[in-house]
């Protein structure tokens, strides 16, 4: 029971109990919430280090592809300005090589056609003799 004022055997039990509770803080308490204090740090850090190395991931996933984006761009031009030039070289070649035969065409006329002016009197005079023996073999007679 309380009574009033409290005995001997109250002030031991609060002076105990803040014994027990000094004693307590200072080997379990306050180990306890250094162990849990840093472990919130650890976590929260690792945390946000995790989150940096995502932004910075995210960074250089972006530059990546953009420098892809911009290398495919130039390749694409280079093909296209590689392509140009192969089209142009072999229209050139073309042209060239067109000519040559138009030139080795006249030129192949020009002789085909002295080779017929050349032969039109020997075969005018073989027509000629020809038509003579033809004539001889219908008439019977010499002409």
């Amino acid at each position: 029971m309380l009574t009033f004022p409290p005995d001997i055997s109250f002030v031991v039990q609060i002076i105990s109990f803040l014994v027990l509770w000094f004693g307590l803080k200072r080997l379990l308490f306050d180990p306890a919430m250094h162990v849990l204090e840093e472990r919130e740090r650890r976590t929260t850090g690792e945390r946000h280090t995790a989150d940096n190395l995502r932004k910075d991931a995210d960074a250089a996933g972006a530059d990546y592809e953009r420098r892809m984006r911009e290398m495919r761009v130039t390749l694409a031009a280079e093909a296209e300005a590689t392509f140009k030039a192969i089209e142009s070289e072999e229209r050139a070649i073309v042209s060239d090589a067109r000519t040559e035969a138009g030139t080795q065409l006249m030129q192949l006329r020009e002789r085909l056609t002295r080779q017929a002016n050349d032969a039109r009197p020997a075969l005018a005079t073989e027509a000629q003799a020809l038509s003579a023996t033809m004539l001889e073999r219908v008439l019977g007679r010499a002409v």
